[in-house]
């Protein structure tokens, strides 16, 4: 992620609405600073599309939907980011939810390192958040950070085909291969 704006100050979330709306690119907004988000390969596009048809033809309950690519989560202190899936409530508007159950990245290169540290800490604040899928889109790995009961923070890494990941507040489960299925590693 690059650093295009230190401290840049918008009057209202409206505003900072209407720059992406007019942006060739997206931008995520953290403590006042704006960072660019870079565009995603063919692969990256597919395994996010796939993880998100995945996921809705899973859902039983109409109560929850799938969101991709240009839609915005917004955290505490008015920070925005752009995850490549979102499973959140249907209480959502028409730039943002603010109520995300079940977050997705598919990490790169050039994100990795930030979306599993400064990204996840400031998803781990949003209350709803039960969920958060790291996809490793060159080898079959996949970090699942998931709340317990008690709030805390616990970490699972998938890479077997078979492993089962369980997201029972989704009342939903599937395959690590069904992450991958019909998509090619790189």
């Amino acid at each position: 992620m690059k650093l295009v704006e230190k401290h840049r100050k918008f009057a209202n979330e409206e505003e900072y609405f209407l720059y992406e709306e007019g942006s060739e690119l997206k931008h995520e907004l953290i403590n006042g600073n704006l960072y660019e988000i870079s565009g995603s390969s063919t692969y990256h596009n597919k395994l996010e599309r796939h993880i998100a048809n995945l996921i809705e033809s899973l859902l039983k309950q109409n109560k929850f939907e799938v969101l991709i690519e240009g839609f915005k989560v917004k955290a505490l202190h008015n920070n925005f980011f752009y995850p490549d899936v979102i499973v959140c409530t249907n209480s959502f508007n028409r730039y943002f939810t603010t109520e995300p159950v079940l977050l997705v990245e598919i990490l790169s290169e050039t994100t990795r390192r930030f979306d599993l540290t400064d990204k996840f800490i400031q998803y781990q604040k949003i209350p709803t958040l039960q969920y958060y899928l790291c996809v490793e889109p060159e080898q079959q790995v996949i970090i699942f950070y998931f709340k317990t009961e008690s709030g805390e923070w616990m970490t699972e890494t998938f890479t077997k085909d078979e492993s089962i990941i369980n997201l029972p507040a989704l009342d939903i489960s599937f395959m690590v291969k069904d992450v991958y299925k019909n998509i090619r590693l790189h």
